[in-house]
């Protein structure tokens, strides 16, 4: 028996979403109140619980900020953008499963609307590969024109730029790095929208 489940992959991706507390991708309670309405190995309550609280949150955010709160919009809108992420993780396959676009496209739109209200909004770019683009969000450290070293972050297969951010980016920006986080082939928007694989 696992921690919320007797599964130890939902246990897992569970602890996944929880470890992101730290940086503002998650708060503790709600995510033990969603796994309380999950049903052990079911990819579809998974989906539905998770996708529920982001939607809130989502909306939380955007009553914040029309009510001029933007720390609080910004602390909504970085859950919501992880909550969105965790709603998929077990939508991830061939064929693409049109809910996992959309809740890719939800959580990277939570993460733009949050980064918007950062202290120095981020920058989203376009990295050249090959004949194409990747996905990349470029976050300053601060706003002065003193070079600063650029730390370069991206994930794995499931994860995406934006739970990078929670992950390791965050915390370099605190420390007065720059932060480039970026979806390579085969991860995130690559692979999720355009189809892009290792």
């Amino acid at each position: 028996m696992g921690l919320m489940f007797g599964d130890g992959l939902f246990d897992a991706q569970f602890l996944r979403t929880v470890g992101h507390t730290y940086y503002g991708g998650a708060d503790i309670g709600e995510c033990f109140a969603t796994a309380a309405r999950m049903r052990d190995r079911d990819p579809e309550s998974w989906y539905a619980a998770w996708t529920a609280l982001a939607e809130r949150l989502y909306d939380a955010g955007q009553a914040s900020l029309v009510a001029g709160r933007g720390a609080s919009a910004r602390d909504a809108f970085l859950r919501a953008s992880n909550y969105f992420r965790a709603s998929y993780t077990f939508l991830m396959g061939v064929p693409v499963d049109p809910r996992l676009v959309k809740a890719y496209e939800r959580q990277s739109e939570a993460f733009a609307r949050a980064c918007a209200l950062m202290r120095q909004p981020a920058e989203s770019v376009r990295i050249p590969f090959g004949e194409t683009t990747l996905h990349g969000v470029f976050l300053r450290a601060s706003s002065s024109d003193t070079p600063r070293a650029t730390l370069i972050i991206n994930g794995g297969y499931d994860s995406t730029a934006e739970e990078c951010f929670f992950y390791s980016g965050a915390a370099a920006l605190q420390r007065g790095y720059n932060v480039l986080l970026f979806d390579g082939p085969g991860q995130g928007e690559a692979l999720i929208k355009r189809g892009i694989h290792l």
